[in-house]
C-alpha cells in the first residue's frame, strides 16, 4: 500500500504516541521497577514477618492473641498518621531522598525488634516502623505518575504490587528456615535472628536507591533527547493532567478520593489479616511443622502474583476498571467462605486459602489505577496519600479484630465469613458507585 493510499489512523490522538512507544516504556520499566520491586518485597516482609515470629515470640514474651494483634496493628496507626505528610514532603525533596530515608529507617527499626523483652517495647517499635514506612508505598504510586500516562499504570502497578505476594513466598521459606535452623544459635531465639537477617538488607537497599534512582524524566541521562520529548509529550497529553484537581485543597474535597479510600479499606482489610494470620490459619488446617507451614505458605502468594499481573495487564488492555476489580473480589469472597467449610482437610483448606488470596490481591492494582484518571500534581500526591491512609487503617483493625474473634470463639470460622462479607461489599461499591473508565481528554470529572 502506498503512503498516499494509507488509511488515516483512527486511534484517539491522545494515546497514539503511547501505543507507538512500547519500547520506551519497557526501557523505563526495566530501569527502575526491578529495584523498587525488591524494595517493596523487603518493605512488606519487614512489616509482616511478625506473622511467623508470633509462633515463638508470643510464648517467649507472654503475649496473648489480643496483645499480638494490637502490636501488629500499632504499625498502621503511625503509618496512617504520617502517610500524607510524607507524600507531601516527597514532592518537595524528591523521590530519591524520601525513599532512601524510608528504607534506611525501617531497616534499622525492624532489626532492632530482636531486642524487645515485653509488650510495650513491641508496641513502640511497631509504631516507629510505621513512621518510617509511611511515605514509601504512596510515594511510589505518585512516582509512577511522573513516568507513566494513566493508560499504562494498572500494568506497572500490578507488577510492582505483586512484590507483596513475592514477599509472602520469600517470607514463608526464609522465616521458616531461620526460625527452625538458627533457633538457639549464639543464645538467640529463631525469631530474633529472623528480625536481624530480614531487616538489615532494607537499610542497604536504601543506599542503593539514593545512588541509582532518578526523580523525574527531565533529569535522566539514560534516555535520549528524542525519548525524553516523546515521554514528556505523552505525559502532557494524558487527560489526567488536564484535571483541575492539582492542589492539596481540591484533592481533599473530592468525594471520589474518599470513595476509593473506603473501597481500598475494605479490600486491603483482608490482605492485612492474611499477612499476619496466614501461618496460624495453615496451622489450624492441621499442619504442625514450622517448615511445612513455611512451604505451604508459598502456595497462595504464587497464585496472587499471577492474579495481580494478569488483572492489571487485562485492565489496561480493555480500558476497564470496575469489573476487573469486582470479579477477583467476588472470587476471593467465595474462597473465604469455603475455607470455613473445608478447613478440616489441609489440602482443601489451602486450596480455599489460595483462591481467597488470589482474589483479594488481584483487585488491588485496579484501585491504584483509578486516581490517575482525575488527579495530578500535588493533588495526586495528596489524594493517593489519603486513599492509602484510609486503607491502611484497616491494618490497625483487621489483625486485632481477628485475634479477638479467635480468642472468643476458639476458631477462625466467624472471622472468615466476615472477611467474605467485607470483600463482597468492596466489589459492590466499585460496581454501583464508580463510573466507567473514560479515555477522552477533559472527562476526568466523570470517571473514578
Amino acid at each position: 500500500m502506498s503512503v498516499a493510499s494509507k488509511p488515516p489512523d483512527t486511534q484517539p490522538a491522545t494515546f497514539t504516541s503511547i501505543a507507538a512507544n512500547d519500547d520506551l516504556y519497557r526501557k523505563i520499566t526495566l530501569r527502575f521497577v526491578p529495584l523498587l520491586f525488591v524494595c517493596y518485597v523487603l518493605n512488606y516482609m519487614d512489616r509482616t514477618n511478625i506473622g511467623f515470629a508470633q509462633l515463638q515470640m508470643k510464648g517467649d514474651l507472654g503475649l496473648s492473641d489480643v496483645a499480638y494483634g494490637l502490636g501488629a496493628g500499632m504499625f498502621f496507626v503511625s503509618y496512617s498518621a504520617f502517610a500524607l505528610p510524607s507524600n507531601l514532603l516527597l514532592t518537595k525533596i524528591g523521590a530519591r531522598k524520601m525513599i532512601f530515608g524510608s528504607l534506611f529507617g525501617w531497616g534499622l527499626t525492624s532489626s532492632a525488634t530482636m531486642f524487645i523483652h515485653g509488650s510495650m517495647q513491641f508496641y513502640a517499635l511497631r509504631f516507629l516502623l510505621g513512621v518510617f514506612e509511611a511515605g514509601f508505598f504512596p510515594g511510589i504510586i505518585y512516582y509512577f505518575g511522573e513516568w507513566y500516562p494513566s493508560d499504562r499504570r494498572a500494568s506497572v502497578i500490578g507488577i510492582f504490587t505483586s512484590a507483596t505476594v513475592v514477599a509472602g513466598v520469600a517470607s514463608g521459606l526464609l522465616s521458616g528456615s531461620i526460625m527452625t535452623y538458627l533457633n538457639g544459635f549464639s543464645g538467640l531465639r529463631g525469631w530474633q535472628w529472623m528480625f536481624l537477617i530480614e531487616g538489615l538488607p532494607s537499610a542497604v537497599m536504601g543506599i542503593g536507591v539514593y545512588l541509582y534512582l532518578d526523580n523525574k524524566p527531565q533529569e535522566v541521562k539514560w534516555l535520549s533527547d528524542a525519548e525524553k520529548r516523546t515521554l514528556l509529550s505523552a505525559l502532557k497529553e494524558d487527560p489526567a493532567l488536564g484535571s483541575t484537581n492539582r492542589t492539596l485543597g481540591r484533592a481533599l474535597t473530592d468525594w471520589r478520593v474518599y470513595l476509593l479510600g473506603v473501597i481500598y479499606f475494605l479490600a486491603v482489610f483482608d490482605t492485612f489479616v492474611l499477612a499476619f494470620w496466614q501461618p496460624a490459619m495453615i496451622k489450624a488446617f492441621g499442619v504442625s511443622s514450622l517448615m511445612a507451614i513455611g512451604i505451604y505458605s508459598t502456595i497462595p502468594p504464587i497464585a496472587a502474583i499471577i492474579a495481580k499481573v494478569y488483572v492489571g495487564y487485562h485492565s489496561d488492555l480493555k480500558k476497564e476498571l470496575r469489573w476487573h476489580f469486582a470479579i477477583p473480589a467476588f472470587l476471593g469472597a467465595i474462597g473465604f467462605s469455603l475455607m470455613t467449610l473445608l478447613s478440616h482437610n489441609p489440602l482443601w483448606g489451602i486450596a480455599c486459602l489460595t483462591l481467597a488470596t488470589a482474589g483479594v490481591h488481584g483487585c488491588i492494582p485496579i484501585i491504584w489505577a483509578a486516581p490517575g484518571q482525575y488527579l495530578s500534581g500535588t493533588g495526586a500526591a495528596a489524594g493517593i496519600a489519603v486513599i492509602s491512609t484510609m486503607g491502611t487503617t484497616s491494618g490497625a483493625v483487621g489483625p486485632a479484630l481477628l485475634g479477638l474473634i479467635r480468642t472468643t470463639t476458639g476458631d477462625f470460622s466467624l472471622g472468615m465469613y466476615g472477611l467474605s462479607a467485607i470483600l463482597s461489599l468492596a466489589a459492590i461499591l466499585m460496581l454501583v458507585l464508580v463510573k466507567k473508565r473514560t479515555r477522552e481528554p477533559g472527562a476526568e470529572n466523570s470517571s473514578a
